[in-house]
């Protein structure tokens, strides 16, 4: 699917302007570096870094690097098959990170997420049709917390094949997922091939260039591992409490990594984008439901489209605590914007409670969500066949399509079945326990659960990788 051309938040004036003003940053207020080997890069290629807390970029980097830049990346499932190809209108679909909380599949009750959990998590998305890629989904919080990240991986990669988006604290947790991924696929050969993973790591907003943000990067340019490098900068709190400021501060953090990232490795396979939204000052939260997050979508995938890079951004989450009206609403709304603009990673499919909980059934409905989306923003197709003008004269006025065999040989792939959506008459729905669509997600979340039993790492493998974790070193 391309992008929809015809959906553009930014005219063509406005993403020049946003450019510019993202140039004038970058080269007039700078960023901080505390990465010394960015430092190294960035001093060497002829930037300004007598101070590493406002070292300057001039736009003759920015254009090396765009220029240097991947348009395309491949990422992988297990099996070294090609499982998704990022590019501007390639959409690609999954679950968040790192909540701290879950609500347990049997008792309805909001829990501390655990190690088991996120094996169980990954294993239920990786059987779904919309999800195309897992992330923890959860905490591993029974594991040690300087090597939690860790944990998550080893569990991902027992609970799905899909590609796994990973994070991390610094450059030793990095170091030993890759390890574990080259022993999952098979060699760090087939891992430099054909990359099953990708990194998610962060500038800290306002403009700095953390050690850890920036040194995990650094070691994914080295064995050729995609990674996501995005700010998720807070209107009010951590940018400026405007649309168009906080616009211009993301993109700025990410294409600074985007300088030092290819200034050590031309061609390294970087994802632009950044988290952006409002911090509710009521609640003081980063608000994953509002419309300020879907407007900054829209003007970062238009900027994304413009660099001509990959672009990773937030839907299907809500500031919900429950699967209700609210987070369908939010999660809707999110995943047909994102989807409309092209992002290549969709991810935080399934949040709840601004991205600290998680649960099986609202990936479920999220998944529902998406199927409804992709098939609105299907293009249509006219030709004789598909217009079945001969159809209609047979039928003639007033006639019955319903007996037809054009009818019977087109209704099951040209309608979209709705999984959970309830259609039927009152009576129908009532004598079948007038259920609501909770309560129907959940009865549905167990079958799936109770059925997946797929292994995706034979036992020596599995033993290998237990034994990577078990000596892992933690960043300090």
């Amino acid at each position: 699917m391309k992008p929809n051309e015809k959906y553009r938040k930014l005219t063509k004036e406005q993403v020049g302007q946003v450019n510019e003003y993202v140039l004038k940053l970058l080269e007039e207020v700078g960023c901080e570096v505390q990465c010394e080997e960015a430092l190294g890069l960035l001093g060497d290629a002829g930037c300004d870094v007598k101070d590493p807390r406002r070292v300057k970029i001039p736009p003759g980097l920015v254009k090396q690097a765009l220029k240097t830049a991947p348009d395309e990346i491949e990422v992988f499932n297990l099996k070294g098959e090609r499982a998704m190809l990022l590019k501007a209108g390639n959409c690609h679909y999954g679950t968040g990170s790192d909540c701290v909380t879950t609500i347990d599949l049997y008792t309805g009750k909001r829990k501390i997420c655990k190690k088991e959990d996120v094996v169980n998590l990954a294993r239920f998305s990786d059987s779904l049709p919309n999800i195309d890629f897992v992330m923890s989904f959860g905490i591993a919080n029974d594991s040690p917390e300087s090597g939690n990240f860790v944990h998550q991986y080893e569990a991902m990669l027992h609970g799905t094949g899909k590609p796994i988006i990973v994070t991390g604290h610094g450059k030793n947790d990095m170091t030993t997922m890759i390890s574990m991924a080259a022993e999952a696929c098979g060699s760090i050969e087939n891992l430099k091939a054909r990359p099953p993973l990708i990194l998610y790591t962060e500038p800290l907003s306002p403009l700095i260039h953390t050690e850890m943000g920036v040194s995990k990067g650094l070691i994914c340019c080295e064995h050729g591992v995609p990674f996501i490098y995005i700010g998720s900068p807070y209107m009010g709190a951590t940018a400026p409490a405007t649309l168009e400021g906080i616009l211009v501060q993301a993109v700025a953090e990410s294409i600074a990594g985007l300088v030092i990232f290819q200034l050590k490795k031309p061609g390294a396979k970087f994802i632009f984008g950044g988290d952006a939204t409002v911090m509710d000052m009521n609640t003081t939260i980063f608000s994953y439901g509002s419309p300020e997050l879907n407007v900054l979508n829209a003007c970062l995938g238009d900027m994304a489209h413009f660099y001509n890079l990959p672009f990773f951004c937030i839907a299907g989450a809500t500031d919900s605590k429950i699967l209700d009206a609210q987070a369908g609403l939010e999660y809707g709304l999110s995943i047909y914007e994102a989807t409309l603009n092209g992002c290549s990673i969709i991810h935080d499919v399934g949040y709840l409670e601004s991205g600290l909980t998680s649960s099986f059934e609202s990936v479920l409905l999220a998944d529902e969500i998406i199927g409804m989306v992709k098939y609105m923003l299907k293009p249509l197709a006219f030709n004789d066949s598909s217009v079945s003008l001969d159809i209609m004269d047979k039928v003639g006025p007033g006639g019955n399509f319903l007996m037809e065999e054009h009818t019977l040989n087109n209704f099951k792939d040209k309608f979209w079945f709705p999984r959970f959506l309830n259609r039927k008459m009152f009576d129908m729905w009532e004598s079948a326990g007038s259920k609501n669509l909770r309560e129907s997600l959940s009865e549905k979340a167990k079958e799936i659960f109770e059925k997946e039993n797929k292994t995706f790492l034979t036992g020596e493998v599995s033993e290998r990788i237990k034994n990577i974790v078990k000596n892992h070193r933690p960043d300090v």
